[in-house]
């Protein structure tokens, strides 16, 4: 008599645990780079037991290979590897090529597990955790405005404002992606409360960040829409009055929203106080400055990778603003031109043209709220970047990612 094989509970299938994984990717992406790199690592174990099952490791190198983003990714590794071997100090170069090397290990792992029927869960998951980070941050200015703190505090659940705020950003371009376009027959209304409610939630906290990067972002994000997505425009229209309304009374409540945002055209450059709407544009400019010199005296290689704040004192002797020396430029195009010089600038804007010209593809190839998703949220990060450094951070090139991922493995939707 034969005794039947054992087999292991459903559940525990590679398929299930790679779902698994990867729905704590989406939720951890907003809280904890450290939780989300573990996810990650997870997720690729899980992809290469599931590979190795079905005799199809071989397959993963080929299949990368082949993927429009190889190429501009590999430029980008290089140079960052050139850039590093002729840094002033090589060995933090290398430890930034590790680091963009882990953005490449991210983006492809995700391209490889992320399928079509993950993606209503994974929406979910992603937008329900930026929901309850815009909580605990409405909470916290809540709390301590009732307490007497000055309305100046700002919005900064689990981080700093500024990242916090482009973390809202990337979210709000997910939820408006699924209310824009026209809901499909059949569309679960406990999926449109969520992505409504998630979605005000959310922009209520990015408003109170007082992040003006991603307030930038948001405009981007809802003008690539109009231009891109022609069946939005009338919704696109109405939400934007709304929006307008909401920031409207947001500046009459509270002063400090208003004099951060119009500190844009009315800044003293005289100002150096403490986190004051000024302070930081005077900063950036300075910084900017300063980031042209070092361009201009390594016009090729710039001084390396991760080198800026290894080097500052070389090329600006005194502080600026309320710090002796900065690690970032407060610009990603300026922070990498200074570092790896006219060809890293030049990798990083072929990466970057890469990335949206995939998403507008598969826009246009299979339109829906999952690739509008990435269509707006690209360009959002890119002008978001025109401010900070957010390319180099988990929290937002993560979530980048996988709005890349959620372009990938869609496929078009009948309305």
């Amino acid at each position: 008599m034969t005794t039947p094989t054992a087999q292991s509970p459903v559940w525990r299938s590679p398929d299930n645990l790679i779902s698994a994984a990867l729905l704590l990717f989406a939720f951890s992406v907003v809280f904890s780079v450290t939780a989300v790199q573990a996810t990650l690592f997870l997720t690729i174990i899980l992809i290469l037991v599931k590979k190795h099952r079905e005799n199809t490791l071989s397959d993963i190198p080929t299949s990368l290979a082949s993927h429009p983003f190889f190429v501009p990714w590999m430029i980008y590794l290089g140079v960052c590897l050139l850039t590093s071997l002729t840094a002033y100090y090589p060995a933090k170069g290398f430890g930034q090529l590790n680091s963009d090397f882990l953005k490449y290990v991210c983006l492809s792992a995700l391209l490889l597990a992320v399928r079509k029927p993950h993606l209503p869960a994974l929406s979910a998951v992603y937008t329900a955790a930026a929901a309850i980070a815009a909580l605990v941050g409405i909470f916290e200015v809540a709390s301590a405005i009732a307490s007497g703190a000055p309305a100046t505090i700002r919005a900064n659940a689990f981080m700093n404002a500024v990242r916090y705020g482009e973390v809202m950003a990337i979210a709000l371009t997910l939820g408006l992606s699924r209310l824009l376009l026209p809901q499909p027959r059949g569309a679960s209304r406990h999926a449109v409360a969520l992505y409504t409610l998630a979605s005000a939630a959310i922009f209520t906290a990015l408003i109170l960040s007082q992040t003006r990067g991603a307030y930038l972002g948001v405009f981007t994000a809802l003008l690539s829409s109009f231009i891109f997505a022609r069946q939005t425009r009338k919704r696109i229209l109405l939400l934007a009055l709304l929006m307008f309304g909401a920031g409207a009374a947001a500046t009459a409540i509270n002063p400090a929203v208003k004099q951060r945002v119009f500190a844009i055209v009315s800044t003293d450059r005289q100002d150096r106080s403490f986190d004051s709407p000024s302070t930081a544009i005077n900063i950036r400019l300075e910084l900017w400055e300063l980031g042209f010199k070092m361009l201009k005296a390594h016009p090729l290689v710039g001084v390396g990778p991760d080198n800026v704040k290894k080097v500052f004192k070389r090329f600006h002797p005194e502080p600026v603003g309320y710090l002796d020396t900065w690690g970032s430029l407060h610009s990603i195009y300026i922070h990498q031109a200074a570092e790896r010089g006219l060809l890293g600038l030049g990798a990083l804007l072929l990466l970057f043209a890469a990335l949206f010209l995939f998403a507008l593809r598969r826009y246009r190839t299979g339109p829906g709220p999952y690739t509008l998703w990435a269509l707006c949220a690209l360009p959002a990060y890119f002008v978001m970047n025109l401010t900070e450094i957010s390319f180099q951070h988990v929290h937002t090139s993560f979530a980048i990612f996988l709005a890349l991922a959620f372009a990938a493995a869609a496929e078009k939707e009948n309305a």
